[in-house]
């Protein structure tokens, strides 16, 4: 590789930087990303990249937008932030204001937290907090998808399934219900000749019995589970959860970590089976809604919810928080990216333009022998391999071609930011398909 004004940082990354969810011997050389504008981000050579992963489902409204730029040196200059323990800020104010607008009535009170991860944390703990508060103190256990995946704090950990994520890091903490994934067994395995039959209410109903309903004090999902291979349970899913906590007296908490903030082509994933007139009692969101320019994660709940812990014996409040939690300057991104978002109707084109994209690999790859299935909703698109192997192929022939796609087990998540034209989807997409063509040939 010629020498480059940025080989002393490569020296330090090399020598210094632990990096995470990443082989620490490896033959491949690590992508060193100096800049980005639009939708491409730069390498320490110059080269310039397609990034069709968003980051990692971050970035939202693309790279060097000024808008948002400009709105977090105004308030770095003004006050950075300050604990909002003690005060109040105004950009953490309006935008708690502005998530409760984009929810349905009733979710109005936001808490915030630095990463999604943190935010799923904060709201298993007020969830069991809140039973506990209201006198239904046995209900302690929360129940996940086993295939779901939400985050790397240890209740994250105990909340997912996958062996990948937990083995090693026990012991974890108790009270977890690992629910069947809403997706045919036997299809995610390429079984031939099978009937297809995807788990629902009457498997989650005798799995809650088996432990006692009344013990559960939530059930954790995401709309589309993300990290898990880009599954999208079948319509009604989350309608037909949404009875089943009623039923039982269990909050249901919606993981918008990787779906919200327009990904799915709704601002919010949950929308799509709930609308706009219901949801769940608990929402998290965090990757998109400041859209990678600063750490922030919201937890917004319902109004009875928060009013529950004026009663709270030790405080008559939460027990729970983080000192840069709702960071003044986070949220000021995250002001400037909804106006972005919500001006430029940035859902609405991730739906047009997922669509298209979606329609364009089905038809590029039918019959290709590498390829299980296309799938997804809005701008989060899965294309599950014949293997981990062909995954990983495929992303390394696709950057070597200039676009950059993620390859976590046999799916390819192709989520590009938000303001993606159609074309350069297409494009990037095309190149996809290219790559599939050259592993499905090999094999």
């Amino acid at each position: 590789m010629p020498a480059t004004l940025f080989d002393p940082a490569r020296r330090a990354d090399s020598g210094h930087l632990w990096h995470p969810w990443s082989p620490i011997r490896s033959d491949s050389p690590r992508l060193f990303l100096t800049s980005g504008e639009g939708c491409r981000v730069t390498d320490d050579t110059g080269r310039s990249y397609l990034d069709l992963r968003a980051g990692t489902l971050n970035a939202t409204v693309g790279y060097g937008e000024q808008r948002v730029v400009d709105a977090i040196a105004r308030q770095a200059r003004q006050l950075m932030t300050w604990d909002l323990a003690e005060v109040a800020t105004e950009p953490a104010a309006l935008l708690a204001e502005r998530i409760a607008a984009l929810c349905p009535q009733g979710l109005s009170r936001t808490l915030f937290c630095n990463s999604g991860s943190e935010g799923v944390e904060a709201a298993l703990k007020i969830a069991r907090m809140f039973h506990w508060i209201t006198g239904d103190k046995e209900r302690t256990v929360v129940a996940s998808w086993a295939d779901g995946y939400h985050g790397a704090t240890t209740a994250g950990i105990a909340a997912t399934g996958a062996a990948f994520r937990r083995d090693g890091a026990g012991p974890l903490p108790e009270g977890f219900l690992h629910l069947a994934t809403p997706r045919c067994a036997a299809c995610a395995a390429g079984a031939p000749g099978h009937e297809c039959r995807v788990p629902g209410v009457g498997e989650w109903e005798a799995q809650l019995a088996a432990v006692g309903a009344h013990r559960v004090a939530a059930i954790l999902v995401e709309p589309v589970l993300s990290v898990g291979g880009v599954v999208v349970p079948p319509d009604g899913t989350l309608a037909a959860l949404r009875a089943l906590c009623e039923r039982h007296g269990i909050l249901l908490i919606a993981d918008e970590v990787a779906t919200g903030i327009g990904r799915t082509g709704h601002m919010l994933g949950f929308q799509h089976d709930l609308g706009d007139g219901t949801g769940p009692d608990i929402v998290v969101t965090s990757k998109g809604l400041a859209g990678g320019y600063a750490p922030l994660a919201a937890v917004t709940v319902r109004e009875d919810i928060y009013e529950a812990f004026a009663d709270d014996p030790y405080l008559g409040g939460l027990r729970h928080g983080h000192t840069t939690g709702g960071h003044a300057t986070s949220c000021a991104a995250a002001l400037a990216v909804l106006d972005i978002v919500e001006g430029e109707d940035l859902p609405a084109r991730a739906a047009a333009v997922g669509r298209a994209v979606r329609e364009q690999l089905s038809a590029d790859l039918a019959g290709n022998p590498a390829v299980r299935e296309v799938r997804g909703r809005g701008l989060l698109i899965g294309v599950e391999t014949s293997s981990i192997g062909a995954a990983q192929d495929v992303a390394a022939l696709a950057q070597r071609a200039g676009v950059l796609v993620r390859a976590f087990g046999p799916v390819l998540t192709i989520a590009p930011p938000l303001v993606i034209t159609e074309a350069d989807a297409l494009a990037g997409a095309r190149t996809v398909v290219d790559a599939l063509h050259a592993v499905g040939g090999a094999r």
